[in-house]
């Protein structure tokens, strides 16, 4: 009697274990799906006055289901014909969704950039807005031509280095370019970089691992700040821009 009901209480203990292993590869496998995340932008009020909260929010999905565990969301604006960006962290505040607000002083053609990066991809999407002054009675409907630092080629860089990079040892680059709202692939892309005033500069060649998006692994040699510039050659594109970063 006692052999049986240790051999039930043995094959209970399988059975137990073998659903839990079963039940974690099957989390695995939907965490690691190959399946695109999709993003979905909103904001609100659509028609802003100046000192008015605007929230900007995105809901972030992957087959039909919310990402609650995106690595990274943050919304990125900027007024029309201005160099200066503003970047603000966005938090989950329901499934999925991702939201951040933001209030403007000064009225005019706005564009705001949504960054996701969660499970192996990277969203990214620009979407003009007007901010009315308190005085105008109807806001003009998107914003104009940009007439800012991408006039020329219109390509639009995040710049993605690793989140802590170590001086002398190989570290991850990244870089995803958008031009029309549409991934700007099959480009020539470079990494050139420099410390302080040196004369030297350091050019890497960077490999397109998904549309838009360029890599490279890049050692720095010393700690200290440095400035990358990326370059992009396709057709008539020729374009760059300089991004700081510091090495520990």
């Amino acid at each position: 009697m006692k052999m049986k009901r240790y051999l039930f209480v043995l094959l209970c203990a399988i059975a137990l274990i073998a659903s839990a292993c079963g039940n974690a590869n099957s989390e695995h496998t939907e965490l690691t799906s190959g399946a695109p995340v999709e993003a979905a932008f909103s904001f609100t009020p659509t028609e802003p006055a100046v000192g008015e909260a605007i929230t900007f929010s995105v809901k972030v999905t992957q087959e039909g289901k919310p990402v609650d565990d995106a690595k990274e969301v943050k919304f990125e604006w900027w007024k029309d014909g201005q160099e200066q960006h503003v970047t603000i962290p966005a938090a989950l505040t329901s499934d999925g969704v991702y939201t951040a607000q933001q209030t403007i002083d000064e009225s005019g053609s706005y564009f705001v950039y949504y960054h996701v990066t969660a499970r192996d991809f990277h969203n990214m999407q620009k979407t003009p807005f007007t901010v009315k002054g308190s005085g105008d009675e109807h806001a003009a409907h998107g914003a104009g031509g940009e007439n800012g630092q991408h006039a020329a080629s219109g390509v639009d860089f995040h710049f993605m280095p690793a989140d802590e990079i170590k001086a002398s040892t190989p570290a991850p680059v990244t870089v995803h370019l958008m031009k029309d709202n549409q991934a700007f692939a099959e480009a020539s892309v470079k990494f050139e970089f420099w410390q302080g005033n040196e004369e030297k500069h350091t050019f890497i060649d960077a490999s397109e691992s998904k549309p838009g998006q360029y890599e490279s692994s890049i050692s720095f040699p010393t700690a200290g700040s440095y400035q990358v510039k990326v370059h992009v050659e396709k057709g008539d594109v020729h374009d760059h821009k300089e991004f700081p970063l510091t090495v520990k």
